[in-house]
């Protein structure tokens, strides 16, 4: 499986993603190659390089149930079928790159999963996690960098 991103330009992820943009604006996903019985898609976008600054990883998005191998631009605002997780901006939406210290490289990591799973607006990151566990069939991640 793969993911390919048209906000992901030579590596970097373009301004209006972020701090620079609409911070609720969406980075547009698509997922290919991935397994036939796929039932759903979960998402996590997070920060690794913020553990120097906070501490820990910052999440900026969490999806699940998501049934088409796709997130257009703005997904997270825009009516959608699938359900967010809370975010470490403490919303249930997507929050976009906002290094404080230096440029971050950001994971965006997707899960083709065997199912739907039993989660409700506002999960949790590790909710997540458990939910997934028994359930992955495949997995990608694709990494950009956001300049501070």
């Amino acid at each position: 499986m793969q993911i390919k991103s048209q906000g992901i330009v030579n590596g970097v992820i373009l301004d209006k993603y972020g701090k620079r943009g609409d911070m609720n604006l969406s980075i547009p996903l698509e997922f290919i190659n991935y397994p036939q019985d796929t039932k759903s898609f979960a998402v996590i976008i997070e920060d690794f390089d913020a553990i120097e600054v906070c501490g820990h990883d910052f999440v900026h998005w969490l999806v699940a149930n998501l049934t088409e191998p796709y997130l257009k631009e703005n997904a997270s605002l825009d009516n959608h079928n699938f359900v967010e997780g809370k975010n470490d901006f403490g919303r249930n939406n997507y929050g976009g790159m906002a290094p404080p210290n230096k440029p971050h490289y950001y994971d965006i990591t997707v899960y083709a999963l065997d199912c739907l799973l039993n989660l409700k607006e506002g999960f949790s990151y590790n909710e997540l996690k458990l939910s997934i566990k028994n359930h992955i069939l495949d997995e990608a991640n694709i990494k950009g960098l956001y300049n501070n």
